[in-house]
């Protein structure tokens, strides 16, 4: 029995998506990392993967082929990462990137030290001394004008910014490559350009701003900071209204009494409000957020004052894996009073490994 037109073409269209469907999935959409480099280096790599196919990039038809074993003098090459064009890599001015670099880096005199000052945020912020690569920071907010002590990063750039492991690799190389002590900013939000390209599948970017060399600021050189004495007024662990942590330079009576009613929400009575002299004393209070057992709290290791600013080295408690504790929430806060006044801003740092913490700045 020969087939009726609507049977045929039935049998067409299913052949049709079948072709399709396997054509897909044999030849599937490329992925695509960028790369932005400014500031010493100018320049965007691209890198595809996926399998060898013809692909339209920015308007323009590229033979993407598969990873050649030959030999190549491209420093920005990835094993594993199509050819496009005969080349390893597909490279380009940087574009939509700003080329002022957000954190300014000085040496301080007579110290390992250095004076950071940050005009636009960045997601880390490394240095390179020739030798090896140290971490002056991990997401750096705009503002800080701070004296930072760089610690070793064996990782290098790997897990920085959206690059895979390979591709770290290659940009940390192609930096060392230099030959001089640099500074490597990478970049957030808005300074990340991002391209929509139709047909691919994964995109990822990356931005970075590279600075070499570094100058030595007379003007930065300090008076050795001085410890000075603390005492923790209160703590406790019931909380209320506090749902992330928060670190508070309390520069009002209203602003001590806010803290406190927070600190003791929880509490049938609240104790009476401590006395304080906000012109001859610095008040802080901590709040750590919620967490999922008792157990948890803050130890404060040491104050020490510099510059007018005050540095608070602090150490979370956290419980044993073998720890009999409240099984319920809970709220850790702490109330710390130091013995000054003449304080400009109240930075809070990791006493383990000297991370930044958070700032507190006074307004009044």
């Amino acid at each position: 029995m020969r087939p009726t037109p609507a049977r045929r073409a039935t049998v067409l269209t299913t052949v049709a998506v079948v072709l399709t469907l396997s054509a897909c999935a044999a030849d599937p959409a490329p992925d695509l990392h960028d790369l932005t480099v400014v500031g010493a280096i100018d320049q965007r790599v691209t890198w595809l993967y996926g399998a060898p196919r013809s692909f339209v990039l920015d308007g323009v038809e590229r033979v993407l082929e598969a990873p050649s074993d030959a030999a190549t003098l491209d420093a920005w090459a990835v094993p594993d990462a199509l050819w496009v064009d005969g080349a390893p890599t597909l490279r380009a001015p940087a574009t939509a990137v700003p080329t002022e670099a957000p954190a300014e880096v000085r040496r301080i005199p007579l110290t390992t030290d250095l004076l950071l000052t940050t005009q636009r945020e960045t997601t880390a912020l490394l240095y390179f001394d020739g030798s090896s690569w140290l971490e002056l920071g991990t997401f750096d907010p705009a503002g800080l004008d701070v004296v930072v002590t760089p610690r070793p990063r064996l990782r290098g750039l790997a897990g920085l910014g959206e690059l895979t492991v390979a591709e770290a690799r290659v940009l940390q190389r192609a930096l060392e490559d230099l030959g001089e002590p640099l500074v490597v900013a990478f970049l957030t939000g808005d300074d990340v350009p991002r391209r929509v390209v139709d047909g691919t599948g994964e995109l990822r970017s990356t931005a970075v701003h590279v600075t070499v060399g570094l100058e030595t600021d007379a003007s930065a050189l300090r008076p050795t900071p001085r410890d000075v004495p603390f005492e923790v007024v209160a703590q406790g662990s019931q909380a209320v209204g506090i749902a992330a942590p928060e670190y508070r330079l309390l520069q009002t009576r209203d602003e001590l009494s806010r803290a406190w009613n927070q600190a003791y929400g929880a509490s049938l009575e609240v104790p009476r409000l401590p006395s304080a002299d906000l012109t001859r004393e610095t008040l802080v209070a901590v709040f750590l957020g919620p967490k999922p057992t008792g157990g948890y709290g803050l130890d404060v290791r040491a104050t020490t004052f510099d510059g007018g600013d005050l540095y608070v080295d602090v150490r979370e408690r956290v419980p044993a894996a073998d720890a009999i504790v409240t099984q319920g929430l809970t709220n850790p806060w702490l109330l710390l009073r130091i013995p000054r006044g003449d304080v400009a801003a109240v930075w809070f740092r990791d006493a383990v490994d000297g991370r930044l913490l958070a700032v507190a700045r006074r307004t009044q």
